[in-house]
């Protein structure tokens, strides 16, 4: 059964994980010209802004978003939509992977890493790592479930759009001299970030459906056992 309580949840849990993808990609786009107008986000990683404004916008949206990620896990879970394994894991890599990157500052401007510095970038490419590969493993599990269609074309999509930009920006950091690797970075979080929106429709829209047939389910069960007990 479906409690009041529960359908507001449900109501709410989609607007929240949306808000929290609009808010870090807000930061992404428009905290650097509040940092320095004079530095180039298409040049400078969403970190490096990040670093010369300890505690502002970017930091903040950034563990907002990992925060709401484990949320999502949580509820995914509960739902009974198919996360758990190795999506579920990879999942919150993804979401810790964030917080850590957000409170473990990295260096600013500089090429000589701290130790703090590693931990940021060891955090912050395993979270960039992690979501689309689990994406891509829920996209397949989906494709059994009704109305699923639309949401693993758009996981399909984007998880190829977020291995792309990946490889991209890793060519950017090595052979590339660090050209445009802002720009790369910020298109590779913007398809990360609405992936992340796009499966928090989906778990919204599947958890009425889900929680329904298992009630069905219970009630074939005590009328089977009923019929049993009557039988013998």
């Amino acid at each position: 059964m479906i409690t009041p309580g529960r359908r507001s949840i449900g109501r709410l849990l989609a607007p929240t994980v949306w808000t929290a993808v609009a808010l870090a990609v807000g930061a992404a786009l428009w905290a650097p010209s509040d940092t320095d107008p004079e530095l180039s986000p298409f040049g400078l990683t969403v970190s490096d802004f990040a670093a010369l404004d300890r505690g502002g916008p970017i930091e903040s949206t950034m563990a907002l978003l990992g925060l709401v990620s484990l949320m999502l896990v949580m509820v995914a879970r509960r739902r009974h939509v198919p996360v758990r394994g190795l999506p579920s894991a990879l999942l919150t890599v993804w979401g810790l992977g964030l917080v850590i990157a957000a409170v473990v500052p990295t260096d600013p401007l500089t090429t000589e890493l701290s130790g703090s510095a590693y931990v940021h970038r060891y955090a912050s490419v395993a979270a960039f790592a992690a979501l689309p590969a689990a994406m891509l493993l829920l996209a397949r599990r989906l494709t059994a479930g009704p109305r699923a269609g639309r949401t693993v074309r758009w996981l399909r999509v984007l998880s190829s759009v977020a291995v792309a930009g990946a490889a991209l920006m890793a060519f950017s950091a090595g052979p590339g001299g660090r050209e445009l690797i802002g720009l790369t970075e910020r298109l590779l979080l913007a398809s990360e970030v609405i992936m992340l929106g796009v499966l928090g429709r989906h778990i919204q829209e599947c958890a009425p459906v889900t929680a329904q047939a298992l009630a069905t389910d219970r009630m074939r069960v005590n009328t089977s056992d009923d019929t049993l007990i009557r039988d013998t």
